[in-house]
């Protein structure tokens, strides 16, 4: 069933201001991520929180978005728009990456890269299960094999929100049973086969369903007044508050929280709870928020700031975390507040880098249809 229609601009508004705010999210958990690393528990504790849900809302954002491609093309020209809108924009800042770890070593992580050997490991690595030279966009790869599974299956779904419903339950059971069974990551292996990270979508794709019923219910176009709204994206955040700590694993990686990039989801039940409402909440929090024009902007260009965070998170956060742990204390509002400054500074740069690819090459940052300057349409 579909829901009332609502105007466009307002629809994509609040998108655009989701992404944005996960997208600032991924800039402040990765901070706090090296604070952890090197013994903060505040730190810890705000990465375990952001981690508990901010990627599976990405995978509800990317689904609420989605058409529904299984009826508007065919295999060739599905692969072909696969192609151009979400790998080659991820073969272009792996490059971009490799290129930089050439020029200037890289603090993190911890997977040698101090010859032509590892090098090439590296690049096997990335075109298979993990992009060493830019560990952030292993998203595209799992939403590129998630895409996958519902261009095959959503003939079968888009008629019945039961079926969906269904579905969403057996990939998760499926997914999350097949990867803590077997050990299917290790990370930086590129003999493990978990190619494109298609176990972890298995887990994923009840997220991106979620995605697709929450727009055919119009979550966002909801007749709700704004007090509403923001009380319940509040009780929302304040539940995951309440509940994310309670999922206490099992983990991967030595790391207790949620980590997708390693198919480490924890507790069977507490996940996916904390994940959803986190998610919902974050939606209602944009739904309310007014349209700046600049966050706008921030989240239209989610999937280049998403892939230029790599410079950041192999090659600054970790000098930073390593000057604010001998400088500051490890206290709340200290945390806070540094992981803030050095996410805003991140993205400020990153907006400008945003800019020149927009204009010069915006067929290889996921705009495959725009012409120009220096190379024409890919699509």
């Amino acid at each position: 069933m579909s829901s009332p229609a609502a105007p466009a601009a307002q629809r994509i508004t609040a998108i655009d201001i989701a992404r944005f705010m996960g997208i600032f999210l991924v800039y402040y958990g990765h901070v706090v991520e090296r604070m952890m690393y090197l013994g903060n528990g505040t730190a810890a504790l705000q990465y375990k929180f952001i981690y508990s849900f901010h990627m599976p809302m990405f995978f509800v954002l990317a689904g609420f978005i989605a058409k529904d491609l299984s009826a508007q093309m065919g295999v060739g020209q599905f692969a072909k728009s696969r192609l151009m809108s979400r790998v080659v924009p991820f073969a272009f800042f792996n490059l971009l990456l490799l290129v930089l770890a050439l020029l200037f070593p890289r603090d993190f992580p911890p997977i040698p890269l101090n010859s032509f050997s590892d090098y090439l490991g590296g690049v096997l690595s990335t075109l298979i299960n993990l992009p060493v030279f830019n560990i952030p966009t292993w998203f595209l790869m799992c939403l590129v094999s998630v895409e996958i599974l519902h261009y095959a299956l959503f003939r079968f779904l888009r008629d019945s929100d039961l079926r969906i419903l269904l579905a969403m339950a057996a990939f998760y059971v499926a997914g999350y049973v097949l990867n803590d069974q077997l050990n299917l990551t290790r990370l930086g292996d590129p003999l493990r086969w978990n190619w494109w990270f298609m176990n972890e979508a298995l887990v994923m794709y009840p997220f991106y369903l979620l995605g697709v019923l929450l727009r055919r219910r119009g979550f966002l176009t909801l007749a709700w007044p704004a007090w509403l709204t923001a009380l319940l994206s509040a009780l929302a955040f304040a539940a995951v508050a309440l509940t994310y700590d309670l999922n206490q694993g099992p983990f991967k990686l030595g790391i207790k929280a949620v980590v997708i990039v390693a198919s480490g989801h924890g507790s069977m039940l507490w996940f996916p709870i904390t994940a959803v409402i986190g998610s919902l909440g974050l939606l209602l929090a944009a739904r309310i928020m007014p349209p700046w024009g600049w966050a706008c902007f921030m989240g239209r260009n989610a999937l280049i700031l998403f892939c230029l965070n790599g410079v950041v998170y192999h090659h600054i956060n970790g000098p930073l975390a390593a000057w604010f742990n001998g400088a500051l204390p490890a206290a709340w509002w200290s945390v806070s507040l540094f992981a803030a400054l050095v996410s805003v500074a991140s993205l400020a740069m990153a907006a400008v880098l945003v800019l020149v690819l927009n204009r010069w090459l915006p067929q290889l940052t996921g705009r495959p249809g725009v012409a120009g300057p220096l190379l024409p349409r890919l699509l």
